[in-house]
């Protein structure tokens, strides 16, 4: 998290049970008290948005509304589950959010 200078690294490990395990360390106590609190992860959790645990209000009313760490759940519970390719997803690196100026965006779209 570029924006509020915090870092999160996230591991997402599946039980021969078939449930996901999730692992948080960040330098944010709110990101790390979300994934200590949050528990293990089923396959339902991993297909909706409203109704998963990841998204619980319970979890992520401390968070900011800005705050990826979610997101980046979500995608490492995918890689886990194997509903994304782990060799795409190692060449990609990374899944960015990229703030734009309009100004630079009016200069990209005149050329």
């Amino acid at each position: 998290m570029r924006v509020c200078d915090k870092v999160h690294e996230i591991e997402v490990r599946q039980r021969d049970d078939g449930l996901l395990d999730v692992h948080i360390e960040s330098d944010c106590i709110k990101v790390w008290e979300y994934g200590r609190d949050m528990g293990p992860l089923s396959m339902d959790d991993l297909g909706s948005i409203t109704q998963s645990r990841i998204m619980d209000p319970l979890l992520v009313e401390h968070l900011t509304p800005t705050c990826m760490a979610p997101v980046a759940v979500f995608n490492a519970a995918w890689l886990e589950a194997g509903m994304i390719s782990r060799s795409f997803a190692l060449q990609a690196g990374e899944n960015t959010l990229e703030f734009l100026d309009d100004n630079a965006r009016s200069n990209e779209d005149s050329l």
